[in-house]
């Protein structure tokens, strides 16, 4: 491919809705064969046995944080009553919201992340989880219109990349005021300089970027994707807080501080740009599902 090395820098560091604008029909059209192939390429075997561990689930100052405090104290108000969780993985997360819902549908495309997830929940006598194979897009399908009251996407967004269609999809199941709750890695200038650093490193040679699985999708978030994709939805403005400021870990040590201080300082927007992960919350307006 000519110029495939600058091709693929404006691929990786691009937000994703001007990336798929400039990508090529023809590989548009593949994505998603080339993320399932990637997907179950990563998480397969003991890819899936050892994702916690991968992660770094146990060790709360890394993948977990803020999601844990989030999904397991911030959110549940009340109950999540009847749940779905997009892009499921192993379980982790799925475990602690049905230990705060009446119902879990829990979507997971690959096969042995499946079976890490329905082997969790056996482990601790959880039994009000059902695990579907199929992806985002096929929810209509799958569950009656407005039958969810809360929808989770715990670090799931980012490995799609027809996230309006993703939308689509939940404002016809989510109930009118029902809820979206997301954990999603924030696509800023901290990011943009990481990407230029491994592409100056790896990924401007020719074996890395002429890999198809190369050009899957793992595109981080902007505020403003996220609120275009709420509003296609049907779903009211997100409130959106930023979390994983820089040396913040160092500056405040102590966990549940730094969950309470990041929750405040992540809500400036200036502030919010510098932040790691963003927390999103919406619901879906009082219309008719469509």
């Amino acid at each position: 491919m000519k110029g495939g090395s600058i091709r693929f820098l404006l691929y990786v560091v691009l937000p994703q809705p001007a990336k798929m604008a400039l990508l090529p029909a023809e590989l548009r059209g593949q994505l998603d064969r080339i993320n399932l192939a990637a997907n179950v390429g990563m998480y397969s075997g003991s890819g899936a046995t050892a994702y916690d561990t991968t992660h770094r689930y146990a060790d709360l100052d890394h993948h977990e944080y803020p999601a844990q405090q989030l999904v397991g104290d911030l959110w549940p108000g009340g109950g999540y009553g009847r749940a779905l969780e997009l892009g499921a993985g192993s379980g982790y997360f799925t475990r602690l919201i049905a230990g705060r819902a009446d119902t879990v549908t829990a979507v997971e495309p690959v096969p042995d992340m499946q079976l890490v997830l329905r082997d969790g929940c056996r482990q601790h006598g959880i039994s009000n989880v059902e695990v579907l194979s199929a992806s985002a897009l096929e929810l209509p399908s799958l569950l009656p219109p407005a039958s969810v009251d809360s929808a989770l996407l715990i670090h799931s967004l980012h490995h799609m990349h027809r996230r309006p269609e993703v939308f689509e999809a939940l404002g016809r199941v989510v109930r009118p005021g029902g809820r979206v709750l997301m954990v999603e890695p924030h696509h800023n200038l901290r990011r943009i300089a990481r990407l230029l650093r491994k592409w100056v490193k790896y990924y401007r040679a020719r074996d890395f970027w002429s890999r198809e699985t190369a050009w899957s999708t793992h595109d981080f978030l902007t505020c403003g994707e996220l609120r275009a994709l709420c509003r296609h939805g049907g779903f009211d403005p997100p409130r959106i807080t930023g979390y994983w400021f820089p040396y913040m870990s160092r500056l405040q040590p102590d966990l549940a501080a730094r969950f309470r201080l990041e929750s405040r300082l992540g809500r400036l927007p200036g502030v919010r740009h510098m932040a790691g992960v963003l927390a999103i919350e919406t619901r879906r307006r009082d219309v008719a599902p469509r």
